[in-house]
C-alpha cells in the first residue's frame, strides 16, 4: 500500500512540540496520538468518547504499524489523551494543516466566516471560560477551508482576527477576491485588501446604517441598472420553497468610483439583490432585497456567481456539523486542536468529491460527501486513500 504522503504527514506532525518537559519518559508520542485522532474522525467516530474507544480497539491495526513502523501500538489513558488534546499547540498544528492543503488551493475566491465552537464547555465545567469561535478561510472554487483563526474571547473578535488574516503572508498574492457577512464590512479592513491589490464583495447591513443608506440613494439616482441578470438556475429547498435571484448592478461609466465615502475607498461597483422565494404548495411570495458593495467592476452575471459561491462556506460549516458532528462535541476550553483535525476529515472528504463527483468508484455506486464517509468507515485502505490521492490537475 502507498503511504508516501501518509508518512510525511505523520513526518509533519513531529514538529509540533510536545507540552510534556521530561520528554525522555514518554510512552505516548504526541503526533501518533494526533494521527489516528484524525484517522478516526476520517473513519466517522465524531465524540470524545468514539475515537478514543477507536484507538482501544486498534492498538493492533496492521495499518497503523505499517505507518507508524512499529510492531506494537500503546494507547494512552483516556485523561491523558484529553490532556494531550488540549494543551496541544493550536499554531503548530495549524501551520501542518494549511501546508498540506495549500498546494490543492486556487487561492483566488476567499470566503471568510466564523463559527461558533457550541460544545465548547457546553456543561459549564470551567465558569470562567467562554464558548470560543473559529474564524474559518475557505477557497470558494475548491471548497475548501486552507486556514483558520482562533478567536479565544468571542465571535465579536472575527474583526481583530481578520485583520491579523490580512496581514499573513498566506494572503500576499494580488487580484483575490474575499468576501465576508456585514459584520466585517469595516472600513479598516476593505480599506486594507484594497490597498494589498486584492479585491472585496461586502454586504451591507443596518449595522452600517448611513453607509446602507448612502448605497440606497445612490442607487435610487440611476435611471435603470448597468447590468442585469436574473438567475436561471432556480431551486427548490428542503422547506418546499422555490428560491430565485435577481442581481442588479450599479456602477460609473465615466469613472472608477460609483459612490465616494469619507470612511470607504474606492468603492466602484453597487449591487442590489433581489430573492425571491415561492411556497411550492401555497404559491405565497415572499421577497427580500440585500445590497453590497465591491471595489472592482465586473458583470452581473458574475457577481452572482461569486455572491452564490460565498454560501459555500456555509455548506462547510454545514458538512462540519452534520459529518463530524462539531457542534455536538465537547471539547472544554481548548476545543481548537480537534477542530483543526475535523476541518482536516472534511477537507479530504471535498477534495476526493471534486475529483470523483460524476465518477462510480465507490462501493455504494455514489460519491456524496456522506458515501465517502461511510466507505472510510468501513475500509481502512479508502481512508488511506484519501491522504494519499494528490488531487492536482
Amino acid at each position: 500500500m502507498k503511504l508516501t504522503r501518509t508518512k510525511a504527514l505523520l513526518e509533519s506532525l513531529k514538529s509540533i512540540p510536545d507540552y510534556r518537559v521530561d520528554t525522555g519518559k514518554i510512552e505516548y508520542s504526541l503526533h501518533e496520538v494526533l494521527f489516528m485522532t484524525l484517522f478516526a474522525l476520517i473513519k466517522g467516530n465524531t465524540t470524545f468518547k468514539d475515537i478514543f474507544s477507536w484507538m482501544i480497539y486498534n492498538k493492533d491495526n496492521a495499518i497503523l504499524k505499517e505507518i507508524f513502523d512499529k510492531e506494537e501500538i500503546t494507547i494512552p489513558s483516556k485523561s491523558t489523551y484529553h490532556r494531550l488534546l488540549i494543551n496541544t499547540d493550536n499554531n503548530a498544528l495549524e501551520k501542518v494543516f494549511r501546508e498540506f492543503f495549500f498546494p490543492f488551493i486556487a487561492q483566488e475566491n476567499i470566503a471568510i466566516d466564523g463559527k461558533w465552537l457550541r460544545g465548547s464547555d457546553v456543561n459549564g465545567q470551567y465558569t470562567q471560560e467562554r464558548h470560543k469561535a473559529i474564524l474559518n478561510i475557505l477557497d470558494k472554487d475548491i471548497k475548501i477551508v486552507f486556514a483558520h483563526k482562533f478567536l479565544d474571547k468571542n465571535k465579536s473578535s472575527e474583526i481583530t482576527a481578520l485583520k491579523e488574516v490580512l496581514n499573513d503572508n498566506i494572503f500576499s498574492n494580488e487580484g483575490q477576491i474575499f468576501s465576508f457577512d456585514a459584520l466585517l464590512t469595516q472600513s479598516e479592513i476593505l480599506n486594507t485588501i484594497d490597498e494589498q491589490g486584492n479585491r472585496y464583495i461586502a454586504k451591507l447591513k443596518d449595522n452600517q446604517k448611513h453607509l446602507k443608506e448612502k448605497a440606497i440613494k445612490t442607487i435610487e439616482e440611476f435611471n435603470q441598472p448597468t447590468d442585469r441578470v436574473d438567475d436561471e438556475d432556480s431551486y427548490l429547498t428542503e422547506n418546499n420553497k422555490r428560491v430565485s435571484r435577481k442581481v442588479e448592478v450599479f456602477q460609473n461609466k465615466s469613472a472608477d468610483l460609483v459612490m465616494y465615502h469619507e470612511n470607504f475607498q474606492n468603492i466602484q461597483s453597487l449591487i442590489k439583490v433581489t430573492k425571491t422565494l415561492t411556497n411550492a404548495q401555497t404559491g405565497e411570495v415572499t421577497i427580500s432585497t440585500q445590497y453590497l458593495m465591491a471595489n472592482f467592476k465586473t458583470t452581473a452575471k458574475e457577481f452572482l456567481q461569486k455572491i452564490l459561491q460565498h454560501w459555500r462556506v456555509e455548506t462547510y460549516h454545514y458538512h462540519l456539523d452534520m459529518l463530524t458532528e462539531e457542534d455536538d462535541h465537547i471539547a472544554y476550553k481548548e476545543p481548537f486542536s480537534i477542530a483543526i483535525l475535523r476541518s482536516f476529515t472534511v477537507n479530504l472528504y471535498q477534495l476526493f468529491l471534486n475529483e470523483n463527483k460524476d465518477k462510480k468508484v465507490l462501493l455504494t455506486g455514489k460519491t456524496t460527501m456522506a458515501d465517502i464517509k461511510r466507505n472510510a468507515l468501513y475500509r481502512d485502505d479508502f481512508s488511506v486513500q484519501l491522504i494519499e490521492s494528490n488531487y492536482i490537475d
